[in-house]
């Protein structure tokens, strides 16, 4: 038997025609190939006050009804609590974060993602809170946007780390990326998962063996028992992982091609930090005046 689904814009149409025309709803459910009850409901629901029928007021009724309001949107103090944060700079991340903390005893937690499908909500399109986020993107996209596939030959996958390393119970798991700056300049930026300590510093160059060497000047500095592993994105640049286990035996991990949102402590670390490193920044002439955020134009 066929699952049952809802009116359409085009039955309410033939609804709307029929009825003029003088059909009852038996008539009308026979023309259309729909139960009696399913016409019966649809008139009794969207009847107009006068009596009549509007496929455009059944459309708006039905949809009114099937909307559910978002948390954000039924307690107003928590939605001017996130509006303010995030017009102060604060991410959906540390707006979540400071909420699941109970650091504001009067109101309910929430997670990062109902903070974000708020933003990016239809009803919340004419406020544009997009703008307030690091990316300064108008629309989501998707996580995955492209197929896996591999680039560095013997590589450790993410899929087979140790739950020492997946469950942030353990310190020392870090996780390394690249941010581009003007120019195409690197900054090589280091982000351990249970502290959420993120470090950055600019390699001499954009060779993998550069990148190691950056890494070196760093993990040299961390005590050995704080460094037992590091995870990487598939990106040739760090190709050359075995010499970093070779310096400091060091698991090394890499997430699945164009997949970077696996390793999501340092994507968030990143967000922050694009707001005193953003990709104008000439990092060789780097000083506090250059690391504000220009002003919209």
């Amino acid at each position: 038997m066929p699952s049952y689904s809802h009116l359409s814009t085009w039955e309410r149409e033939q609804i709307a025609a029929l009825l003029a025309a003088g059909h009852s709803g038996n008539s009308i459910a026979g023309a259309l190939g729909r139960s009696a009850a399913t016409i019966g409901q649809e008139l009794r629901s969207n009847r107009l006050c006068g009596g009549g029928y509007s496929r455009r007021q059944a459309d708006g009724a039905y949809l009114k009804r099937r909307r559910r309001a978002a948390v954000l949107e039924q307690d107003a103090r928590l939605r001017q609590f996130v509006v303010d944060r995030l017009a102060e700079g604060w991410s959906p991340e540390q707006v979540a974060g400071w909420l699941k903390k109970r650091s504001e005893p009067k109101l309910r937690s929430l997670v990062t993602e109902t903070i974000y499908a708020f933003i990016y909500r239809a009803m919340q399109k004419a406020e544009e809170l997009w703008r307030y986020l690091v990316m300064l993107r108008r629309t989501r996209r998707a996580l995955r946007g492209r197929c896996s596939r591999d680039t560095i030959k013997n590589r450790r996958s993410i899929h087979d780390r140790p739950a020492s390393a997946d469950d942030r119970k353990e310190a020392g798991h870090w996780e390394a990326e690249l941010v581009i700056c003007k120019q195409t300049k690197l900054v090589l930026v280091l982000h351990e998962r249970k502290t959420r300590v993120t470090l950055a510093i600019n390699p001499i160059g954009e060779t993998a063996a550069e990148t190691v060497s950056a890494m070196r000047a760093v993990f040299r500095r961390v005590d050995p028992g704080l460094r037992p592993s590091v995870t990487f994105h598939n990106d040739t640049t760090f190709v050359k992982d075995a010499l970093v286990t070779d310096l400091f035996g060091m698991s090394t991990w890499f997430c699945d091609a164009y997949a970077s949102w696996q390793k999501g402590g340092i994507q968030d670390a990143n967000g922050r930090l694009r707001r005193w490193l953003p990709s104008w920044l000439d990092i060789d002439a780097i000083d506090e005046a250059t690391c504000r955020r220009p002003s919209s134009p």
